[in-house]
């Protein structure tokens, strides 16, 4: 079943397809899957009608993430790609987790278009 109630579904986030199952009971089953841009994020969606889209959701990314490692603070704060992954997943800043229960997602998923883009992603879960 679709998740069409406010706890659950996220506004001004067009294009974010979410998982029916983010921001339910059954949220630590749900995988987000981050992609290099709008046609990634055809190429995953299109995936998403095989396997389902109770449990996975995908947000295209615009251009490259911000290196964490390198970034201020303020920059970190401001980075709206960032602010945008926090908010879908539930991430609340200063907060200790130590599961995911709370959380709209339960497992990332980082789609690249090439393996030396990973080191790119590196830093932002250091």
């Amino acid at each position: 079943m679709p998740c069409v109630n406010y706890c659950c579904s996220l506004i001004g986030l067009p294009k974010l397809s979410d998982a029916n199952n983010a921001g339910t009971k059954h949220a630590s089953r749900c995988t987000l899957i981050l992609t290099e841009g709008d046609s990634a994020k055809a190429l995953a969606v299109a995936g998403l009608a095989i396997v389902g889209r109770d449990n996975f959701g995908v947000f295209p990314l615009r251009g490259k993430l911000l290196n964490v490692r390198e970034a201020k603070h303020d920059q970190i704060m401001k980075n709206e790609e960032i602010q945008n992954i926090k908010k879908i997943l539930g991430l609340q800043h200063n907060k200790e987790y130590t599961s995911v229960s709370s959380l709209r997602y339960g497992k990332l998923m980082i789609m690249t278009d090439q393996v030396n883009e990973f080191y790119q992603f590196c830093g932002f879960w250091s």
